[in-house]
């Protein structure tokens, strides 16, 4: 499903959410939206890395800065038991321009937002070896924007603000390209999300077995 989002300066919220009440005028495209919850033994430094690597090397970028320091925001904080919070915030564009690296009219756009409550050191035998990891709860908010025509040709104040050369041009001219844009941003989420899971050893309900039953006495 496509949802609108007005275009609109959101700055660094603590917890990014989209508008969902916007109209084709004006608008970009949220596509994809989730949010992943993991209660359990968490390594937040290897999946903190894990993340930061994946979408470094695929290509994006700080949208002001231009390079891989991706992180608008990064805190700690602890209590007296020694329970620790650590919440940071990333904001990441890519432009698909192929060759040139650069689109006119294209600009994905990625925000994500992690939270880990409760963490405490525990210690644990893994391979021979005594570690001690996080344990707690980690919670990740992941949403990509398509925005559309982000050097404003069509607004009022653009070269080209003629309304009806806008709908022509967005509905008519550029309409499966745009399609094309959402498909494949849709496709890298999903897959960026899945190697997630996989990583942190998060399995939906549909994926996870359950153990065989024990056979039966024939009589």
């Amino acid at each position: 499903m496509t949802i609108w989002t007005p275009r609109t300066e959101g700055g660094i919220r603590t917890q990014w959410h989209p508008e969902e009440d916007g109209t084709w005028e004006d608008s970009d495209i949220l596509v994809y939206s989730t949010q992943i919850k993991q209660v359990r033994i968490t390594h937040v430094e290897n999946v903190y890395r894990y993340m930061w690597h994946y979408l470094t090397e695929e290509g994006w970028k700080h949208p002001k800065r231009k390079n891989k320091r991706i992180e608008d925001f990064y805190g700690e904080y602890t209590d007296h038991e020694g329970h620790k919070e650590v919440r940071w915030w990333w904001r990441a564009e890519k432009s698909p321009g192929g060759i040139s690296h650069s689109h006119p009219f294209f600009i994905q756009k990625l925000y994500l937002d992690a939270l880990t409550t409760g963490m405490k050191r525990t210690e644990i035998m893994y391979k021979g070896k005594k570690i001690k990891p996080y344990a707690g709860e980690l919670l990740i908010w992941f949403n990509t924007v398509l925005v559309i025509d982000p050097k404003n040709w069509f607004t009022k104040d653009g070269p080209f603000p003629n309304k009806v050369l806008t709908d022509f041009w967005d509905r008519m001219i550029y309409k499966d390209r745009i399609r094309e844009q959402e498909v494949e941003l849709r496709r890298f989420s999903q897959r960026f999300i899945d190697d997630l899971k996989y990583f942190i050893d998060l399995r939906r309900t549909s994926d996870t077995r359950k153990p065989m039953e024990p056979e039966k006495q024939w009589h």
